[in-house]
C-alpha cells in the first residue's frame, strides 16, 4: 500500500492530462562553417513562451520525432530543453526526448533533470529493441534509478511493449504515463484495465484519433499540428476528457483538412506556419527543406480559413 501511495503521489504531481505538443525544433537559416544549420535557441525560448501563454492543459515535448531528435546531439538536446524551461517559466510542463544507447540515454535524462524538465520521453532505440523485452526492461529501470523526475516509455510500431512489460513499468514510481503510438486503439483499453487504471496513457495519431482513444481511456494526446492550432487542440481535449462526444467529434472533423495538408507538405508545412505566426521555424536540418512559394500560399489560405492567422 505504501508503494502504491508513493507511485500515485508522483503521478498526481505530474498530472499527465492534456495536449502534448511535439514542438518543432527551429534552426537558423544560414549554414555554419561545417555546413550544418545551428539550433535557434532564442527561437526555442520564444516559441515556448507563446505556447505557455495559451490557456488550458498542455505539455511541451521538445526533441521528439517531430522535433528532429535524430539530427540533434546530446549537448543540443540539453540546450534546447534549457531554453524551453526558460521560455515556459513554470506555466506548463516541459518534457525532453532522450535516446541512443542506454548509457547515453541515462546521461541525457540526468541532463534534462539538471536544466529543470518535468519529465523525459524515452525514444525507441533499434539495437535495444532487437534484444527483446528483457533489454527494454533493463533500459527503463536504469533510467528510473538515475533521475528524480518523471519519464514516459514509448510504445511505437517498432517497439510494441507487451502487456506484461507495461504491467511491470506501471510499478515504477516515476513512470508518469505511457505513450502509445502503435495505432492500436483497443490496446489502450486493455492497458488501462490490466494496470487497474494506475498509469495514464498518452496517445498518438494527432487530433483525428482523439475521440476514439479517449473513449478507450486515454487522458492526453500528442500532436505536431498543435504547433499551429494549440487553442483548438486544447478545446478538443477538453471536450473529449469530459466525454462530450458530439463536441469532440465536431472539433475532430475540423482537423481533417489540416491533417491532409500536413501529409501533403510534411514538416516544412508546420515550420512555415510557425513563421507566419511570427514564431521561429527555419529549415529541416537533415535536408535543408523549406516550403516553396505555392506551398506557403496554400498553408496561409488554410490557416486563415481555420482562424489561426
Amino acid at each position: 500500500m505504501a508503494t502504491r501511495k508513493k507511485r500515485d503521489g508522483f503521478r498526481n504531481a505530474f498530472n499527465a492530462c492534456g495536449v502534448y505538443v511535439f514542438v518543432m525544433t527551429p534552426f537558423k537559416t544560414a549554414r555554419n562553417r561545417r555546413g550544418k544549420f545551428d539550433v535557434d535557441l532564442e527561437g526555442v525560448e520564444r516559441n515556448i513562451r507563446y505556447f505557455a501563454g495559451v490557456s488550458g492543459e498542455k505539455t511541451m515535448v521538445l526533441c521528439g520525432g517531430a522535433g528532429e531528435f535524430s539530427s540533434l546531439s546530446p549537448a543540443e538536446v540539453k540546450a534546447i530543453a534549457a531554453a524551453a524551461v526558460a521560455g515556459a517559466q513554470g506555466r506548463c510542463k516541459i518534457v525532453s526526448g532522450i535516446g541512443g544507447t542506454n548509457k547515453t540515454t541515462v546521461k541525457m535524462a540526468e541532463a534534462a533533470q539538471e536544466v529543470g524538465c518535468d519529465a523525459v520521453l524515452v525514444m525507441p532505440h533499434e539495437p535495444v529493441v532487437k534484444q527483446g523485452e528483457k533489454a527494454l526492461w533493463e533500459r527503463h529501470r536504469a533510467i528510473a534509478g538515475a533521475i528524480d523526475i518523471g519519464f514516459l516509455p514509448f510504445r511505437a510500431p517498432r517497439q510494441t511493449l507487451s502487456i506484461d512489460l507495461v504491467k511491470r513499468l506501471a510499478r515504477i514510481k516515476n513512470v508518469v504515463a505511457i505513450k502509445e503510438e502503435s495505432g492500436a486503439v483497443d490496446w489502450v483499453r486493455t492497458g488501462r484495465r490490466v494496470t487497474d487504471n494506475t498509469v495514464p496513457f498518452i496517445t498518438g495519431g494527432g487530433e483525428n484519433m482523439v475521440p476514439y482513444y479517449y473513449l478507450a481511456g486515454a487522458v492526453g494526446f500528442t500532436t505536431g499540428m498543435a504547433n499551429l492550432t494549440l487553442p483548438k487542440s486544447i478545446a478538443l481535449h477538453d471536450a473529449a476528457i469530459a466525454h462530450r462526444w458530439d463536441r469532440a467529434m465536431a472539433l475532430r472533423d475540423e482537423f481533417e483538412a489540416l491533417t491532409q495538408i500536413r501529409r501533403d507538405l510534411g514538416t516544412p508545412m508546420l515550420k512555415a506556419g510557425l513563421e507566419m505566426m511570427g514564431l521561429a521555424g527555419g529549415p529541416v536540418r537533415s535536408t535543408g527543406a523549406v516550403l516553396d512559394v505555392p506551398g506557403r500560399r496554400r498553408v496561409r489560405r488554410m490557416l486563415k480559413e481555420k482562424g489561426v492567422l
